[in-house]
């Protein structure tokens, strides 16, 4: 029996670090899969029975990692804070004051006389040693993970930043001891570099930092809508609770203004009730006794009492959460790219650096020159680049998605609906409103009424569309038909009921003639029929209408607009299919297919090569949602628990599957493009440093610009990324 963890990793700084962890996790006995995420600082590992969540730690732990077992979202979603405003403040003016003093000699800059390396060589040396150890000292987490990764012989980024500003300042601080025998020593001190290089990291560590938080915004922001107090009604007085203390069951009172604590039915009142925040919907929906409530959604206008049926963990809100806190663990497979090169980077890297300062050093280049090429290669590359190009996309993109209503079940959900370029369409529910109603009653054996009696006794206690639309209409001619005595349901054909002395056959023309009988009568062209039959004897048929969604057919042109084509399938006569297909502008119709038949159809799509993604109920189209490439369950709000979709469309609006495929597009555009400037920028950038384009005539990159420039690299990722938090579906556009 398989187990699913999540867990906290602490002291991962880039993308080296979590590949470092990710590799030892994929090598422990029993674990069958994990995903280390750089961006949430947490890992989702599936072991075999018998790996405990110790085991686990332990691993994580003996690669240099601290770890725990994970609370839940809190954790996940909290703002980091391993940098400080003051230390970054403090670290930038000491690091510019030391590039002043340091550079001053080489550019004529006015300096005192104490500090002028003409005639005060020591204070020259020694002013620079000591603002520079103060700013080692702000960048002291660069040095404590990098040698604890490095002893752990698993380096990481850090490790670069402590090996190339380490051997700059030990390289200067040998210098400054040879100051007062050789005074030529204090041309070659290279403190600026270290200083400077460090405060420019901490700075764009800093900024990615603050932009990963940003990142979070929107998850935090879900988690944080269900209000912490309710107002419950106890013994006919209303008294004030911690929301967490209400039980299903309790009765809540929530006024204009205000936002509703649980999940719940109206039992009095009537209000305007915003739910944009499950559905992505901005016009307030109208609740009265009876509605369905989420936990989050604000009331704008009136006052409600709930009944609360979900609480706490078990509310929309808190499952939209967890469903986009899976979504940052499961990767998309473009990202393994990213994790295999991250764990190799920076041994090579390292392997560059000291290679380079080797070549440069035997070809005649005096000290200096050897220690600014060492450095600067290792200042420059930047994993983390790498290691963020990809989480921190999905991080948004599906947080963004989240806002809109729509829930993705991973990267790889993400990655395969960016593909889709084949969508198949349930009919009842899906490209329509689902509610069908009696548009003709055709009794041929008997009247109207006791046709319509029948009918409403075989399909007495079901739930599904067309036994529905017979109890409304049975209600609305005042009918009373008596209970079943025993009654065998046929999936997708129709049911047998005893009743009395009688055997009532409700269903299909095929199912009729499966159980002997002959049918005849008029039909209503673009209905569905219901045959019904006594003691087998044909009686009748009723013909049923379903009304298509309003923008069903917008959003079937957006998809044929952007390169997808659409089929729909039915388990309805190919003649009713085949004017809501008209009128959805849908391009192909598969009818009379019964629901464990839909996914034979998905299956016959994806062998001619097609990326399919398949929209139903999520209930009867179960098989075919799991079969598709990507199942995608269209409906109404609160119950978002399908675990046989990849994408959950929060409403039944119908224009959420494009939104959901353009979307994903857009994120996987963004990751390619995230990834393609992470590898051109340490593509480009280690050569330059090595001093490559320096042997054929070209500039030679300075510690300082390197540091600089590794500092830019993931703050652009991050950034890029961030883009997607203001994403607007343009069914022009598309992506």
């Amino acid at each position: 029996m398989e187990k699913e963890y999540m867990l906290d990793i602490g002291g991962m700084t880039c993308a080296a670090c979590s590949a470092a962890v990710q590799n030892a996790l994929d090598h422990e006995d029993g674990v069958i899969y994990a995903s280390v995420n750089l961006a949430t600082n947490s890992a989702v590992v599936v072991a075999k029975e018998g790996v405990t969540p110790e085991d686990l730690v332990k691993t994580v732990e003996d690669t240099g990692y601290t770890a725990s077992l994970a609370a839940g979202a809190p954790k996940i979603i909290e703002e980091e804070g391993r940098f400080q405003m003051w230390e970054i403040v403090t670290a930038f003016v000491l690091a510019m004051i030391v590039m002043y003093i340091g550079m001053g000699a080489h550019w004529n800059w006015p300096l005192p006389a104490f500090l002028a390396p003409e005639t005060s060589p020591m204070g020259f040396a020694l002013s620079q040693l000591v603002l520079t150890v103060v700013v080692l000292i702000c960048g002291r987490s660069f040095f404590v993970h990098g040698w604890k990764a490095l002893a752990h012989l698993r380096p990481n980024m850090d490790s670069l930043v402590m090996l190339g500003t380490g051997s700059a300042f030990i390289y200067s601080l040998v210098m400054t001891f040879l100051i007062p025998v050789d005074s030529h020593a204090v041309h070659s001190l290279y403190y600026e570099s270290a200083a400077v290089v460090v405060a420019l990291v901490l700075l764009g560590k800093f900024l990615e930092e603050k932009s990963k938080n940003r990142a979070k915004g929107a998850l935090a922001n879900l988690a944080s809508l269900v209000p912490k107090d309710a107002v419950l009604i106890q013994d006919g007085k209303e008294v004030q609770v911690p929301a967490d203390t209400v039980k299903a069951g309790d009765i809540v009172l929530v006024g204009t203004g205000t936002r509703i604590p649980v999940d719940g039915v109206v039992v009095g009142g009537q209000a305007s009730v915003d739910e944009s925040t499950l559905t992505g919907e901005s016009l307030p929906v109208f609740k009265q006794e009876g509605s369905k409530v989420a936990g989050g959604a604000l009331v704008t206008d009136g006052v409600l009492r709930v009944k609360a049926t979900g609480v706490g963990e078990n509310t929309a809100i808190a499952q939209v959460v967890q469903l986009v806190l899976q979504a940052q663990q499961k990767k998309a497979s473009i990202a393994r790219l990213a994790d295999q090169i991250s764990l190799y980077f920076v041994p090579v890297v390292t392997l560059i650096a000291v290679v380079a300062a080797i070549i440069w050093a035997l070809v005649g280049k005096d000290a200096n020159f050897v220690v600014n090429i060492f450095v600067s290669v290792l200042v420059v590359a930047c994993p983390c680049a790498l290691g963020l190009a990809t989480p921190i996309a999905v991080m948004v993109g599906t947080g963004r998605g989240a806002q809109l209503g729509i829930l993705y079940r991973g990267g790889d959900v993400t990655e395969m609906a960016s593909k889709v370029n084949m969508v198949l369409f349930d009919k009842t529910g899906t490209i329509t409103k689902g509610t069908l109603h009696v548009v003709n009653v055709n009794a041929l054996g008997c009247s109207d009424e006791e046709l319509m009696t029948l009918a409403a006794a075989a399909e007495y206690g079901a739930a599904h569309p067309i036994a529905e639309a017979v109890e409304r209409y049975a209600a609305q001619l005042d009918l009373q038909p008596p209970r079943p005595e025993k009654v065998r349901s046929v999936a997708g054909r129709g049911v047998i009921a005893t009743i009395g002395d009688d055997t009532v056959v409700v269903g299909t023309e095929a199912f009729m003639q499966l159980e002997g009988i002959e049918t005849h009568g008029e039909r209503t062209p673009g209905s569905t029929l219901v045959y019904v039959a006594k003691n087998g004897h044909f009686l009748g048929v009723i013909a049923f209408a379903d009304e298509i969604k309003q923008d069903a057919p917008g959003t079937v042109t957006a998809l044929h607009d952007h390169g997808i084509g659409t089929a729909m399938i039915t388990g309805d006569n190919a003649e009713a299919a085949g004017i809501i297909a008209r009128e959805a502008g849908i391009d192909k119709v598969i009818a009379h297919v019964l629901p464990q038949d839909k996914a034979k159809e998905v299956e016959l799509y994806e062998s001619l090569g097609k990326v399919v993604a398949f929209v139903g109920d999520g209930i009867n189209d179960a098989p075919a949602l799991a079969t598709a490439n990507v199942g995608i369950s269209v409906f109404g709000g609160t119950d978002v628990a399908m675990d046989s979709s990849g994408i959950i469309l929060m409403t039944d609006d119908i224009q959420g599957v494009a939104k959901a495929l353009f979307l994903a597009r857009r994120i996987m555009r963004t990751i390619r493009q995230n990834l393609f400037w992470a590898f051109i920028y340490n593509i480009i950038g280690i050569p330059l440093a090595a001093g490559v384009v320096y042997a054929f005539g070209g500039p030679l990159l300075s510690p300082m610009f390197a540091g600089l420039a590794m500092a830019c690299s993931s703050v652009c990722v991050v950034l890029n990324s961030l883009r997607l938090a203001g994403y607007r579906y343009d069914p022009l556009r598309g992506a």
